[in-house]
């Protein structure tokens, strides 16, 4: 009954490898102790079987150099198997929005992440949308926290969730023609606001009603028989 199952399953996988770092100090030195004290999934070999360490993190591993010293190859192996819901890598990997439905089910997420993040205007009125909800996540890193937790669970039928989406996707959608953004684009956002965001409702929804209304019939036809 999640909307999204996805994002429960990364929550139960731990904070130490799907959840961000702490946001109480410089973002990249909080991210450099978390890859640090993140645990190994594994130590590698050319040939031969590969260890897989209990509770080895990789700032352990570097102080003891067992099983073997680690190398350049190992830390950016390392890093791939880290999965919070942003993960820099050069860029900002948004990885709560990754897995879209469709062969054009990237547009709608990438359209509003690039208005939001490109327009100032639209920056400014996303950054005051959701700064009050930060008081919902309290001090627990994403995804592990209230505030996520609550969007995983009931999306947009939240009340503060549900308004804070509607002021972002008008926001983007003000901001995409000054961006130079096709109509195509323009009109995928807006039919994506009208159909899901002003409804309080996300694709998930749809699957939702889908599979309840399967199950609806056919424990009609188990009472028929």
């Amino acid at each position: 009954g999640w909307l999204s199952t996805r994002q429960l399953l990364w929550m139960e996988i731990g904070a130490g490898r799907a959840g961000a770092p702490p946001l109480d100090g410089d973002p990249r030195t909080a991210w450099a102790r978390h890859v640090l004290d993140a645990p190994v999934m594994c130590v590698r070999r050319d040939g031969g079987p590969w260890d897989v360490p209990e509770g080895l993190t990789f700032r352990a591993w570097t102080r003891s150099g067992a099983p073997t010293p680690p190398t350049g190859a190992d830390l950016a192996y390392h890093l791939t198997t880290l999965f919070p819901p942003v993960r820099p890598r050069g860029h900002l990997e948004l990885r709560m929005i990754d897995a879209q439905p469709g062969d054009d089910g990237w547009i709608v997420p990438l359209a509003v992440t690039a208005a939001l993040f490109d327009d100032p205007q639209a920056a400014e009125t996303a950054y005051r949308t959701v700064k009050p909800l930060a008081e919902r996540a309290g001090p627990q890193p994403a995804p592990n926290n209230p505030l996520w937790i609550d969007a995983a669970r009931t999306g947009l039928r939240d009340p503060e969730l549900h308004e804070a989406a509607v002021a972002c996707f008008t926001a983007a959608l003000e901001a995409l023609p000054r961006l130079g953004a096709t109509s195509e684009v323009v009109d995928a956002v807006a039919a994506y606001r009208d159909r899901y965001v002003l409804r309080g409702r996300c694709p998930a929804d749809d699957l939702l009603d889908r599979l309840r209304g399967a199950a609806g019939r056919a424990h009609g036809k188990d009472i028929s028989a």
